[in-house]
């Protein structure tokens, strides 16, 4: 998700109410408080192999790091 925002040059996502949500700030905080205590982070579904915490921790660094840059 963030890849792709990022690609397309959105700043702000809008709701269907109307609000608009600075995306990458808010992704940004929802990654950093999703992350465990040893530093990993873990998804409950298995889906895609999305229950190993190397993959997840993977991704999760390389979202933040596009995050990172784009500030």
């Amino acid at each position: 998700m963030v890849k792709a925002l990022s690609t397309a040059g959105l700043n702000e996502l809008e709701t269907k109410e109307g609000r608009r949500i600075p995306w990458r700030q808010q992704t940004a905080a929802r990654l950093l408080d999703l992350q465990r205590p040893d530093g990993s982070w873990y998804n409950d579904n298995g889906r895609w192999w999305e229950k190993d915490p190397c993959l997840v921790t993977a991704y999760a660094v390389l979202a933040l790091e596009m995050l990172h840059r784009s500030l």
